[in-house]
């Protein structure tokens, strides 16, 4: 069995924002791979509590593996308070490009992937969008329920999580401070009411425009070559990573290599997945995380030979 390098980071972005990465590698000079969480989930949806995961898949066929917490977000810091506001300029302007500067001292000169899973797709293209320069270094994109815009039509199936996600949450949420994601079986981390607030704003109908600055992600994107994108959705996920919204994703990011797949028993798929366990459950690693390792392949550029000093400070794993 491949011995596995694991190690975690506390980049500072200011005094009081420490954003926490967990390095999985085993010392292979394959490809850098970032991987970014969505709103209500942490590092633990890449990179499981029993150890497996998509992390550890692709370390051990040879990645480098970087999995980013944003602040208020597992060992970030600072730790998530009632009251607390975090908003999505602060993720996409500050967070993120602390994160892609990591890999690319890392990794000076090299193409590297990253892949974000549900709302983190989201946060990770506009990021991309505001940063040319890091963009022209993204070998491909993999986005797991990615989607930006609910499209129209009523779907009963979806009623229910929408009622929960869209009116219920931010009900508690005036009342303690924050979404409590985790005691309504929503998700594994709680999420700040302003960023869940800035989320519903732009997934039910508004423009694709920065609610701090008026950035226009949408029209700053059509003077942009958008990189190879492989688009995984569920069967199972009626709300947040509907099998239209994550095709109409891929369809808003413009003209670019994109495949699309849907997750279907029989269809390749020994389940029907859903928004979190098409990377959490077991099956995946023989479902479609090959079919994933096989897309990266087709797309990875080649790596020097020599070695990378990679090292990382923190080696407590949990």
């Amino acid at each position: 069995m491949t011995q596995l390098l694991i190690s975690s980071e506390l980049l500072s972005v200011s005094a009081e924002v420490r954003l926490h990465v967990q390095h999985v590698r085993t010392g292979a000079s394959g490809p850098a791979i970032l991987l970014i969480h969505g709103l209500a989930e942490d590092k633990h949806v890449y990179h499981l509590n029993s150890g497996g995961g998509l992390a550890v898949f692709l370390a051990e066929a040879g990645f480098d593996v970087y999995i980013a917490e944003f602040r208020g977000y597992g060992k970030s810091k600072p730790e998530l308070k009632p009251g607390m506001e975090i908003s999505q300029h602060q993720i996409i302007t500050e967070d993120l490009p602390a994160f892609f500067d990591l890999i690319q001292r890392n990794h000076p000169d090299e193409a590297f992937f990253a892949a974000g899973h549900g709302w983190g797709s989201v946060l990770l293209a506009s990021a991309l969008i505001r940063r040319p320069e890091v963009l022209g270094k993204i070998a491909g994109l993999v986005h797991f329920a990615g989607s930006r815009a609910r499209q129209g039509g009523l779907r009963l199936q979806s009623m229910p999580s929408e009622l929960l996600w869209r009116r219920v949450a931010p009900l508690m949420g005036r009342r303690k401070g924050l979404i409590p994601a985790c005691s309504l079986g929503i998700g594994s981390a709680d999420v700040s009411l302003r960023l869940h607030a800035e989320h519903l704003q732009w997934a039910w109908g508004g423009e694709w425009r920065d609610q701090q600055d008026a950035f226009d992600y949408a029209l700053a994107l059509r003077t942009l070559a958008w990189p190879a994108g492989l688009y995984l959705a569920g069967n199972e996920d009626h709300h947040l990573g509907h099998f239209s919204d994550v095709k109409a994703f891929a369809c808003e990011l413009g003209e670019h290599d994109a495949q699309i797949i849907r997750l279907k028993k029989g269809t390749g798929c020994s389940r029907d997945y859903g928004h979190n366990d098409l990377l959490t459950h077991p099956q995946a690693e023989v479902d479609h995380f090959p079919l994933v390792l096989s897309w990266l392949a087709q797309h990875s550029p080649e790596i020097p030979s020599q070695p990378r000093d990679t090292t990382m400070r923190d080696t407590n794993t949990n």
